[in-house]
């Protein structure tokens, strides 16, 4: 089964800090066009909560945090065991040759991500990579921020 189109003006829409970090490339104009959609309510965007110690990382270039500033952060809630379970097989995907613990926190953003909403707007090839096992295991779209949304 492939993963499907979904409308991302139907259902939540979860960033990756990572897009958030315009670097000159094609992504900056995509960036730009998620937040103007977020700003004129055409979608939700949120950042998982569980990306905001990554934005107050004091390594953090001030654009970011900037740019972090417009969409709002999903609530904290601790996960259930069936989604403990599931983080647990998402890590695993996603892991491939790394440390164990390596991808822990990209899988949790994941789950989290799920709990909320339909997409997951990252930059991140692994999880790019893995997009469609992920849609099987979650029901996630992972989208790529340079795609067009809409």
């Amino acid at each position: 089964m492939g993963v499907p189109d979904l409308d991302p003006r139907f259902g939540n829409n979860l960033i990756d800090a990572n897009v958030l970090d315009q670097t000159g490339g094609q992504e900056d104009s995509a960036v730009t066009e998620i937040l103007r959609l977020n700003g004129e309510l055409a979608f939700s965007l949120f950042l998982p909560y569980s990306v905001q110690a990554e934005i107050e990382h004091p390594n953090t270039p001030t654009h970011v945090k900037r740019q972090a500033s417009q969409p709002l952060f999903s609530m904290e809630v601790q996960l259930t065991g069936q989604e403990l379970t599931k983080h647990e097989k998402v890590r695993a995907l996603i892991q491939g040759n790394a440390k164990a613990e390596q991808h822990a926190k990209d899988a949790f953003h994941l789950v989290e991500s799920a709990k909320y909403g339909r997409h997951f707007i990252t930059n991140d090839g692994r999880l790019l990579k893995k997009a469609g096992e992920i849609w099987e295991m979650l029901q996630l779209r992972v989208n790529h921020a340079k795609r067009r949304l809409l």
